[in-house]
């Protein structure tokens, strides 16, 4: 498509917020009047801020000059009453509007460093950030087998030796080491199982998974250590500011009159 017709495409849509608007600021002098509808030197700054590339100033305002005259036309034609046409610029004027000013809310919002490590030390630092186990295992597709290795361990058998030799997982061959993980990294019942044994133990019974029949064997467990608070500086952040909005959202409906009609 031509860049020009796209710039015209995007002006459309932005135009057509804001020339319906019913509370727009006074005007400022105009640069030119179309049909005597003034534009200022502030629409056209307002709109090249808004392109993605930057553009001369006389384009921009013989874009801006363009769709003053399709609205126009529009309206002379009657188009005006049309009714989706209506009712979505009152959506984006609304959408537009409500946008701003959870912005200028969130301008306003105490997120300091100070504010964000304090923050981090609550949910991290202070925080429980849960387990992480380091077990090995053996896969086998049934029951009945997965039976015959616990018995076999229980004889004494050494586990990372049947696991290169009988288990059909692809860490078979590392004896069926898993490394680290924690327990929502596995399905719930692998999870589930090794959670419940202690350090040194193996499962006296198989667990079972959409994958086959486990037996596991748990190495050692340690506590999860908290990312660092650079790497999490910016989600905690974005959690403040979606709580600030929760916030706002609340008191607005508390302090509105909100009536739903039936047809």
């Amino acid at each position: 498509m031509n860049k020009k017709y796209i710039l015209l495409s995007a002006l459309l849509l932005t135009y057509s917020v804001c020339s319906f608007a019913d509370d727009a600021p006074a005007a400022a002098s105009p640069v030119v009047t179309v049909n005597g509808v003034a534009i200022t030197d502030a629409e056209v700054k307002h709109f090249m801020s808004k392109l993605q590339k930057e553009v001369p100033a006389e384009r921009a305002l013989q874009e801006i000059i363009n769709v003053e005259l399709l609205a126009q036309a529009a309206k002379t034609e009657g188009m005006l009453k049309d009714e989706d046409l209506m009712l979505e610029i009152k959506r984006s004027n609304t959408g537009l509007i409500a946008s701003h000013f959870l912005q200028q809310k969130l301008l306003k919002m105490d997120i300091s460093l100070d504010t964000l490590k304090a923050r981090y030390k609550k949910e991290y630092v202070d925080g429980d950030q849960g387990k992480e186990y380091n077990a090995n295992h053996i896969l086998v597709k049934t029951e009945a087998e997965a039976m015959d290795i616990i018995k076999q361990l229980d004889n004494g058998a050494i586990f990372s030796e049947l696991a290169k030799t009988l288990s059909t997982g692809p860490s078979g061959k590392n004896g069926g080491a898993l490394g680290w993980f924690n327990s929502t990294d596995m399905v719930a019942p692998f999870a589930q199982a090794t959670m419940a044994l202690e350090p040194g133990k193996y499962t006296k019974q198989p667990v079972k998974t959409q994958f086959g029949w486990h037996i596991i064997a748990l190495n050692d467990i340690r506590d999860i250590e908290p990312p660092s608070f650079e790497s999490v500086s910016k989600q905690l952040s974005t959690a403040m500011a979606g709580e600030e909005i929760q916030r706002i959202m609340k008191e607005l409906h508390d302090s509105a009159t909100i009536e739903f009609t039936s047809k």
